[in-house]
């Protein structure tokens, strides 16, 4: 016993140092530190994984709540979205739309703003797309916003109060993920998998994605469904779907799961719900602005695209001018297709299966995008704990490997990193039974 805490403390030490040094050291453009350094990380990672089993889960959230705590006074080190996000809290607290106007032209054009030192700072930040276009973010984003706009105009409180916010939520959504864990008779244990996976450290506590808080309420909302109680899951999916638009596409799973009445009533209130968050921001005299930054994000990003990526250079030996308008609208329906099909093909006869056949729609999602940020592979990270899949488990390492774009840029080297990702996790998605994934297995403790 004495031996297994020395393992663990040993484990600790190199969970969080890394953690640490990715928060407070660590640049974007620094590729070689912060892969290194997850590298560690993630390593210590599987040793929790391989020894969940040997310590209670009051042991496991006691090391979680540590970990989350360590980015807690770091600026973002990997992406500037948070200052965005700060912008249009306090757009909301001065009175102004944030749908309803360009950061360009209120610097330029509107004192309240322009003479704010805090605003400049904030608008400063902002990447250069973000400060010529219109927020982009939902309504249930924008309450976290305004709530952190109203405790302080400070850069530094605002950045600890939005991350407590998202904090509270996680915890939020970690209770209602044991639930679930009860409910299907999985053990609690198996809340390592994404508790102390580090990638939802750094992404979501420490660069404030909000994938982690999307994932928060649709565990809430999968555990009620569960509970059979539909309305109060469409609630809490219709909160999930007003933070990122892509829940929606886990609800054609549930027709075939639930059958057509109980379906059919969740989708009308889920609906009903989600409409109800959005025109809390969404109104009439800005529905336009807000549709031309969705069109802006699915027209003109591309990045750690895969399969985009060779389908379109493919398709250039054929096709004149740009094929990316060919290849993204034609990825998106095959995805689309795949999608229903994997919903469809056959009757869903469990709760796991239910779970499951979700990761793998959201999987295909993500395999044919135009962009797949790392901080978008936790939604199905967090579905994939209900079955183990060590596709997507190993996918939330791999996926780090496309921050050398930032280091390297369009250079052979950062399409080296990104074939190596994709070739390493096709391999891990498609062959679960090889001889690799089996010894992994079997390392890690795994039934």
């Amino acid at each position: 016993m004495q031996s297994n805490w020395r393992g663990l403390f040993g484990a600790i030490l190199l969970y969080v140092i890394p953690l640490f040094l990715i928060s407070y050291v660590s640049q974007q453009e620094d590729f070689v530190l912060s892969f290194a350094s997850y590298t560690v990380s993630f390593a210590a990672f599987l040793y929790f994984i391989r020894v969940k089993n040997n310590f209670s889960i009051q042991t496991w959230k006691v090391i979680a709540f540590i970990s989350f705590l360590i980015p807690l006074f770091s600026l973002p080190s990997l992406s500037p979205d948070v200052y965005r996000f700060l912008w249009d809290g306090e757009l909301t607290t001065l009175g102004i739309h944030p749908y309803s106007a360009i950061p360009n032209e209120l610097i330029a054009n509107n004192s309240l703003v322009a003479d704010s030192e805090y605003m400049n700072l904030l608008y400063a930040e902002i990447t250069e797309l973000s400060q010529r276009n219109f927020s982009i973010y939902p309504s249930v984003n924008q309450f976290y916003f305004l709530i952190t706009a109203l405790m302080s105009n400070d850069l530094f409180v605002s950045l600890i109060t939005l991350r407590i916010l998202m904090f509270l939520t996680l915890l939020i959504g970690f209770k209602y993920l044991l639930k679930t864990l009860e409910i299907l008779s999985i053990p609690l244990s198996n809340c390592v998998f994404l508790l102390l996976n580090p990638i939802l450290i750094i992404e979501v506590i420490g660069n404030f994605h909000f994938e982690g808080i999307m994932l928060s309420w649709l565990m809430v909302g999968i555990y009620f469904m569960l509970k059979h109680k539909w309305l109060k899951s469409a609630f809490f999916w219709a909160i999930a779907i007003n933070i990122k638009l892509t829940p929606l596409i886990l609800l054609p799973f549930l027709l075939r799961f639930k059958g057509f009445k109980t379906s059919l009533k969740f989708y009308i209130f889920t609906f009903l719900f989600s409409g109800g968050f959005l025109l809390i921001y969404l109104w009439p005299s800005v529905f336009w602005n807000f549709m031309q930054s969705i069109e802006l994000y699915f027209d003109n990003f591309e990045f750690n695209a895969g399969i985009f990526y060779l389908v379109k250079w493919i398709t250039s030996f054929f096709v004149e001018g740009n094929p990316t308008l060919i290849v993204g609208p034609a990825l998106s329906i095959i995805a689309f297709l795949s999608i229903l099909f994997i919903a469809f093909h056959k009757p869903i006869h469990s709760n796991k299966e239910w779970l499951e056949r979700m990761m793998w729609g959201y999987v295909v999602y993500l395999l044919l995008a135009t962009t797949v940020h790392p901080w978008y592979v936790i939604l199905p990270l967090g579905l994939a704990i209900f079955s183990a899949n060590l596709g997507v488990l190993f996918w939330s390492f791999l996926i780090m490997l496309s921050y050398g774009f930032y280091a390297f840029g369009n250079a052979t080297i950062g399409y080296t990193l990104i074939a190596i990702e994709y070739i390493l996790l096709l391999y891990f998605l498609l062959f679960p039974s090889s001889f690799v994934l089996n010894r992994i297995r079997d390392f890690l403790n795994l039934d």
